[in-house]
Formats: C-alpha cells, sequence, structure tokens
C-alpha cells in the first residue's frame, strides 16, 4: 500500500501542527494549511506567521486541539 501525498491528506484550512526539532530540543507547533503545491503543503505557524513547505509527512500532523485561529480572533 502506498502513502497517500500530504496533498491529498490534508486541504486549505485543516489545523496541523509541525514538528521542529534540534540537537536538544522537539517541539510541535500549531498552524493552518494555507496552500496546496504538489506534493507537498504549505502551512503557515500560528505563533510567528512565517510560512513553510512541508515535503515530509512525519512533520505534519493534524492539530490535536485545533481550536479558533489567531486571525480570527
Amino acid at each position: 500500500m502506498m502513502a497517500k501525498r500530504l496533498v491529498e491528506t490534508y486541504a486549505v484550512g485543516d489545523r496541523v501542527e509541525l514538528l521542529f526539532e534540534d540537537e536538544e530540543l522537539e517541539e510541535w507547533r500549531k498552524g493552518r494549511v494555507v496552500g496546496l503545491q504538489h506534493p507537498a503543503i504549505w502551512v503557515q505557524t500560528d505563533d510567528d506567521l512565517k510560512l513553510w513547505f512541508v515535503t515530509n509527512g512525519k512533520r505534519v500532523r493534524p492539530s490535536v486541539n485545533p481550536g479558533p485561529h489567531p486571525a480570527a480572533s
């Protein structure tokens, strides 16, 4: 069975979490899918509003506690 591509798994507007890690720290940061660009997705992180081009499915997951988007407040 072949794994689904990110553009088949997520849709624009989906709440997700991105994995950021270095030698000492592993952190999941909340964000929102803002674009699809085959085979990857564009995610904007909530805390700093930066855009990230995500190609690795191991570094993104559905948000476990989506909550409201900061721009909606």
